[in-house]
């Protein structure tokens, strides 16, 4: 006998709780004293959205199995996120240069995020955040598993995800540094050359 698994996607209605956050934190500008920059907010409110869709392709879902006694799975699924999270952590047979690649693309932005916007200068703090990002998610997605409301569990495919992630974080970060450097970069030649015409 199989357990039916029905899966809870946290996309939309992590979005409508950012939604209100949102109005919230727009109305609440009214009564600041200093307010906030719209670069500055969009930017936060697109990372919070990066997490939602992060943690959603991460662990699958939430899940509330039928018979939990049973090891068998039958999943009742129609989004698009569990497919993603399907093909990359139960459908994988072999090892696949597509999977690797989705998986370093998957955390790429949250490189670039700590870059602009928490300001990490230090190569060595967005390492560590990186790695502890990518320990966090997969000791949570574990820990959810134990108790029966994510799907999943640990195995060899885990830790090389685990791996290829943080290879993922860290090129996001790099990436960031390396734009950044060129564009003060071209700046510098660009003021250089208005100085020599004056």
């Amino acid at each position: 006998m199989h357990s039916t698994y029905i899966l809870f996607n946290i996309v939309p209605l992590g979005f409508l709780i950012l939604l209100v956050y949102i109005f919230i934190d727009v109305l609440l500008d009214f009564f600041r004293k200093v307010k906030k920059s719209n670069l500055k907010r969009v930017i936060l409110y697109s990372f919070i959205f990066y997490l939602m869709c992060l943690i959603q392709m991460k662990i699958g879902g939430f899940t509330h199995p039928q018979n939990p006694t049973d090891n068998s799975r039958t999943f009742i699924s129609t989004n698009d996120w569990f497919g993603i999270f399907d093909e990359l952590n139960f459908n994988i047979s072999i090892w696949s240069y597509s999977a690797v690649l989705y998986n370093v693309i998957l955390l790429v932005p949250l490189g670039i995020y700590l870059f602009i916007l928490f300001k990490l200068k230090s190569n060595k703090k967005a390492i560590s955040i990186v790695v502890l990002s990518c320990v966090g998610i997969e000791i949570f997605r574990l820990l959810f598993d134990e108790f029966g409301l994510v799907l999943g569990g640990f195995n060899a495919l885990t830790i090389i995800n685990l791996l290829i992630n943080i290879v993922g974080g860290i090129t996001g970060f790099i990436i960031a540094v390396l734009t950044l450097e060129m564009i003060n970069s071209y700046k510098n030649i660009s003021d250089d050359k208005e100085k020599t015409l004056y």
